[in-house]
């Protein structure tokens, strides 16, 4: 619209300039209409000169206002993109920053459920732990109370063994002293018998053997047959003739009267201490 209102004044004056110079001036005498007419067209020169000079200037000027416009419009859309463009930079940076701060947040989340479910894993597994411990505790307990119980019972097996064996050994030993008592009586008893039969086989020496006696070892075999050469004197009376007659004696009683099974050991070697009338 500067521009048309620029043009409109131009062109008003350019027509209205063509008017002034058609204008007649009233002439008094041939000189002076030449020298007003010269003074008209120097004043009518001078003045379009200004005229131009001013629309020239005003041209000029309206130019630069255009220019000034135009560059202020320049700048407007410069400063309207400046502030769109800080703007959107605004906007980027604010969806950016909510972006980041929405990342932060669910990082966050994420972080915290990471922990709550590591916790919570921590907390099952130390649970878990426990429960196991607890179980192992109460399994070695009980594999104790059962090991005890197994000790209690086993020594109490083996304190009654021990006593139905030292019950058994002082009834054996009781047995056995009743049975060597026994066998010792027994033993006398055979041994008296022998001694008379071989007492009642004994023919007396003519020497006198008054107080004489002396010991006789005698091999026997079961039955009371005597071992051929199995009589022997182990302490001599001092007399052969005595000797020599207790070993006649014996073997002239045999078979000697012998006990029959374990009892006959005690007479496989038997030594007599031979008196007469004793």
């Amino acid at each position: 619209m500067l521009a048309l209102l620029l043009h409109f004044v131009i062109v008003f004056f350019l027509v209205f300039g063509v008017d002034w110079e058609k204008k007649p001036k009233p002439i008094a005498s041939q000189a002076n209409v030449v020298q007003a007419h010269t003074i008209d067209l120097d004043k009518i020169n001078e003045k379009k000169a200004e005229e131009k000079k001013a629309q020239q200037l005003k041209k000029q000027q309206q130019e630069k206002k255009r220019r000034q416009a135009e560059e202020k419009k320049r700048q407007q859309a410069l400063e309207k993109k400046r502030v769109a463009e800080q703007k959107a930079k605004q906007k980027r940076e604010a969806e950016a920053k909510r972006k980041a701060e929405a990342k932060r947040k669910a990082e966050a989340k994420r972080k915290a459920e990471a922990k709550r479910k590591a916790e919570a894993k921590r907390k099952a597994e130390a649970k878990r732990k426990a429960e196991a411990e607890a179980k192992r505790k109460a399994e070695a307990k009980r594999k104790a109370e059962a090991e005890a119980k197994r000790k209690a019972e086993a020594k109490r097996k083996a304190e009654a063994e021990a006593m139905r064996r030292a019950q058994a050994e002082r009834e054996r030993a009781l047995q056995a002293q009743i049975a060597a008592e026994q066998n010792s009586r027994e033993i006398d008893r055979y041994g008296a018998v022998i001694k008379q039969q071989i007492e009642r086989n004994w023919l007396k020496p003519a020497q006198n053997t008054e107080g004489l006696s002396c010991v006789v070892q005698v091999r026997l075999i079961p039955g009371g047959d005597v071992v051929p050469g199995g009589v022997s004197i182990v302490r001599s009376s001092g007399n052969a003739a005595f000797d020599r007659s207790v070993e006649a004696a014996v073997y002239k009683a045999a078979p000697l009267p012998v006990p029959s099974g374990a009892l006959f050991e005690s007479f496989r070697s038997l030594r007599l201490n031979f008196k007469p009338n004793k």
